[in-house]
């Protein structure tokens, strides 16, 4: 851009344009532009090789899948006692079995009553009170608004 610029003071356009010049005759010498991409280069290199890159991030791969089994061996284990302590015997010979979320105080629920063999009654972890497999019982299922069953009451 030369000349005055619209709407400036010409005086400081002129003394502008003069010191653009002036800087543009100048150069850097070459041990200061050394230093500085010297010092540059210092302030942002790498300090760990590919090979220590590669192993940082496998040994991070091999924790994080520690944490993982462990956590989910932990989250196993507590189902596998919920679902254990959830299965009670009430009076009169029953069986109450917890198989989803709890419901929600005021959700509205179905109970469906179902005559089912006592074969199928092992497939849900529950021995059926009847030795013969062949035999039928009455199951009391608890069913969610959402149509997922939350409880199973198992009779003789």
């Amino acid at each position: 851009m030369s000349g005055p610029m619209r709407g400036e003071d010409p005086e400081l356009a002129a003394a502008l344009d003069e010191l653009r010049e002036a800087e543009a005759r100048l150069a850097t010498p070459a041990h200061v532009e050394a230093a500085v991409l010297a010092g540059w280069d210092a302030a942002h290199a790498s300090g760990a090789t590919a090979r220590e890159r590669r192993f940082l991030r496998q040994a991070g791969a091999v924790a994080a899948a520690a944490l993982m089994t462990a956590g989910l061996g932990s989250l196993g284990l507590q189902l596998h006692r919920s679902v254990q302590t959830s299965t009670q015997s009430t009076a009169g010979g029953r069986t109450l079995l917890v198989v989803g979320e709890p419901i929600l105080q005021g959700e509205p629920v179905r109970v469906v009553r179902m005559r089912v063999p006592a074969a199928t009654l092992t497939g849900l972890g529950v021995r059926p009170a009847t030795g013969n497999a062949a035999a039928h019982v009455d199951v009391d299922v608890l069913v969610g608004e959402d149509g997922v069953a939350r409880a199973i009451r198992v009779g003789r």
